[in-house]
């Protein structure tokens, strides 16, 4: 799926609002502390929940999308109504030769389908998960329910290097086909999905290894070893995979858990992207903090070098990653109060582009660039 625009604002007492806003392939936000960058990716990630986990999220958007080749508009507003919480808005619409006709409509009073009235539904669900499995509902689902994020806090990278057993089942299924679906619906931990790429994608594994060790060149050896034999005091019933690492001229096989934080990062979105499915959206908040210069480094080139249809969001205030990042590719944030107003990198490409100092030092000497009192 590819956002292709998006206007946003909020329904409660904050009122906070994003203006309408064009998307590319690689969308790189950035703006002072506090502009809003966070919070419209929020927006994004709270939309994807709403339709695939049923995560009722209070908010109104205007979307319009694309998936397969065909193009969407998603009109909708979710808000609390007496202590309820109720979707007030819901029409759904495709774009055929530029005509806009509408699949869904629905408000507090009616729920057409294809111009037909449908009985009183869900009233906290979006359209979009009631009607996913009609056949023109179902390619809209699928777009949103494969929007991901990655956190990057301490607790998140504690949860990812966190040690699981896999279950038989989902070895059984595996052993029938090899689905990648399935390993990412899985919420296994990174070493776990990593033992599985290793058994049954084999070719995937081995280029997120080779991958990282080009970044990282004193790893000397990757391997997915087991926890009990790593550890024999630990009495671990049944084999629970663990990433680990040699580096040159060390014999003692480090673990994910003791990796740095910026190797943990960098290993994470590799291993996010190549189980990803094609069409996906990825959301990346602030990656590059306490990070090393290889792992800062890695992800604008990974990105720029990419040959997948994933759409990319990222925050930054790294002067390295918004230097490397095309200016075109640049949104750059300005909030007045809850208002929130962008500039497309395009308007500053005339003017940065042609500099020999640096685009980061234009940026944040530029007014725009501030948050007004």
């Amino acid at each position: 799926m590819r956002l292709l625009s998006y206007k946003y604002k909020d329904v409660d007492e904050n009122q906070w609002s994003f203006s309408k806003i064009e998307f590319g392939k690689i969308n790189l936000l950035v703006g002072a502390t506090s502009s809003g960058k966070s919070r419209l990716l929020n927006t994004i990630f709270n939309l994807g929940k709403f339709v695939a986990a049923k995560e009722f999220k209070k908010g109104s958007w205007d979307i319009i999308f694309e998936r397969n080749s065909k193009k969407y508009r998603w009109q909708l507003e979710a808000k609390e109504i007496d202590t309820n919480n109720i979707v007030e808005r819901d029409i759904v619409s495709e774009f055929k030769n530029s005509e806009e006709f509408i699949i869904i409509d629905r408000d507090l009073g009616k729920f057409l389908y294809k111009d037909k009235e449908l009985p009183k539904l869900s009233k906290d669900e979006t359209s979009v998960t009631i009607l996913k499995d009609e056949d023109d509902i179902k390619n809209i689902y699928k777009g949103f329910s494969s929007i991901r994020r990655r956190n990057f806090d301490l607790d998140a990278l504690s949860a990812a290097s966190s040690f699981d057993s896999i279950p038989i089942q989902l070895i059984n299924d595996l052993e029938k086909k090899k689905d990648l679906e399935k390993i990412r619906s899985s919420s296994l931990s990174l070493s776990s999905v990593l033992f599985l790429f290793q058994k049954y994608f084999p070719s995937c594994f081995m280029e997120i290894c080779d991958y990282y060790k080009s970044i990282f060149p004193f790893i000397s050896e990757i391997s997915i070893r087991d926890l009990g034999q790593l550890n024999k005091n630990l009495g671990v019933a049944g084999k629970v995979p663990v990433f680990c690492i040699k580096e040159r001229n060390v014999d003692t096989w480090i673990t994910l858990e003791g990796l740095s934080s910026g190797m943990k990062k960098v290993l994470i979105i590799l291993t996010d992207i190549y189980i990803l499915p094609e069409g996906s959206i990825y959301l990346i908040d602030e990656y590059e903090n306490s990070l090393g210069i290889n792992a800062v480094e890695f992800l604008p080139n990974f990105l720029l070098e990419l040959n997948k249809d994933i759409q990319f969001f990222i925050t930054s205030h790294h002067p390295y990653i918004i230097n490397k990042i095309p200016v075109k590719d640049w949104y750059v944030f300005h909030r007045t109060g809850s208002e929130v107003s962008i500039k497309y990198g395009e308007e500053l490409t005339q003017r940065f582009g042609k500099s020999k100092h640096q685009v980061f030092t234009q940026l944040i000497n530029d007014p725009y660039f501030k948050v007004a009192e």
